[in-house]
């Protein structure tokens, strides 16, 4: 007869310290690969009071009000009576002229250098199916004002509509000849089908140039098999697709620069370049300087090492004045980041500093990975998670790290 006092053996210890072990590994791994934020069939800002926002954290009403693309207006910069009569500074259109000849040099040699790529990767006959390499550019996202009318105005239903598999592939063909690279992407989420006609009749040098373009900061580490998957894996790992669309202005030079802004920027690209520090960078996307991507590596020791996360930085009108807008591209974990990717740091917040720069912003955000504010959130459910349960937060971020911010290290599987 046995009795409750009886010592159990050291086999039967260490199965049982073993389950117990196995089904704290298989809880933590369930929850991290089942967790999503709390309402995500609308927008978390209006709770879909403006519409449906289509699988993205804002709907386009709510983020054309809260985060308006920066603008492409002339910008005169304001001199005094003194700068006026002295005649010593040169005039800001002969700069901004020499500014746009080399830009357009830079360009020609850019393209002559794709020709050469062109020429090396694309040895096999040219498909007479393949969608055109050149493309239009991105379309600027709608602003307020658009928004606006389409809600003051019903929508009637169209009672007619067809499925869209039964459209022929030469017309599907033609119409994604007219769509730029960011738009075929999107198309080709819409189903199976789009996505192997797009895969089939595309190249793989067309999609190498694009995710270049639309990532320059983006290192090939490990061998690429397929770039339009990689292309689709860095899309698919953002925050808002609408940011991406902004992203990706290019905002021309018109008439008179703000002189302060650009001289100010071009000695931050200088230290960039020279003297930044390790595991950050940036980058600009426009001639007027206003719109840069940014990236930060994972702080060692961290549930976030080994990652590379990108950043789409906002240079507004006044900088350095006022401080840049700061959004997380990548998809994180972390109480101070939200799900639309804006950082809550107090330095771009309200203790903005002239002596600030891009690079100290990067900085401070990546040291904001090992040190997170709970005490005031982006998001008040990741905020208590990291207070109660420390490891199952670093394990959820560590599984965050590894399905979106590792792709140079880790390509991404083939699309079955």
């Amino acid at each position: 007869m046995a009795t409750y006092n009886a010592k159990p053996d050291l086999g039967d210890e260490k199965n049982d310290y073993d389950s117990d072990s196995s089904e704290t590994v298989q809880e933590l791994k369930d929850f991290s690969d089942n967790f999503s934020f709390s309402n995500l069939s609308t927008c978390w800002v209006c709770n879909g009071y403006y519409g449906p926002c289509f699988g993205q954290p804002v709907c386009g009403t709510c983020h054309a009000f809260l985060f308006p693309a920066v603008t492409d207006d002339i910008v005169v910069t304001q001199l005094s009576d003194d700068e006026e009569d002295s005649g010593n500074d040169e005039p800001p259109q002969n700069s901004t002229h020499s500014e746009r000849v080399e830009e357009e040099d830079n360009e020609e040699i850019e393209d002559e250098e794709i020709g050469d790529e062109e020429d090396e990767d694309t040895e096999e006959e040219v498909n007479p199916m393949e969608i055109a390499f050149e493309r239009p550019k991105p379309n600027p996202p709608r602003n307020l004002n658009h928004y606006l009318e389409l809600l003051s105005a019903p929508r009637i239903a169209d009672r007619n509509t067809s499925r869209i598999e039964l459209f022929p592939v030469e017309v599907l063909l033609k119409i994604f000849s007219y769509l730029d690279d960011i738009s075929l992407w999107n198309a080709s989420e819409v189903c199976e089908q789009w996505r192997r006609i797009i895969q089939t009749h595309t190249s793989q040098t067309m999609w190498k140039k694009y995710t270049r373009e639309r990532w320059p900061l983006f290192q090939q580490i490990a061998s690429i098999g397929n770039w339009f998957d990689m292309y689709s894996a860095l899309m698919a790992s953002c925050f808002c697709r609408t940011c991406l669309f902004q992203m990706s202005l290019k905002t021309p030079l018109r008439g008179l620069v703000d002189l302060i802004k650009m001289k100010r920027l071009r000695s931050e690209i200088t230290c960039l370049r020279t003297g930044s520090a390790e595991g950050i960078d940036a980058v600009p996307l426009d001639n007027q300087l206003s719109h840069w991507q940014g990236s930060i590596l994972g702080p060692p020791g961290s549930p976030y090492e080994g990652g590379k996360f990108f950043l789409y930085i906002v240079i507004p009108q006044s900088y350095p004045m006022s401080p840049p807008t700061v959004r997380f591209l990548t998809k994180i974990v972390h109480p101070n980041v939200s799900r639309h990717g804006d950082v809550g740091i107090d330095i771009i917040q309200h203790n903005w500093s002239l002596a600030l720069t891009i690079s100290k912003i990067l900085l401070s955000v990546q040291s904001l990975l090992t040190d997170p504010f709970t005490e005031i959130c982006m998001e008040p459910a990741l905020g208590q998670l990291y207070d109660t349960d420390r490891s199952k937060f670093e394990g959820l971020a560590r599984n965050w790290t590894w399905k979106y911010a590792m792709h140079e290290v880790i390509p991404p599987l083939p699309f079955l």
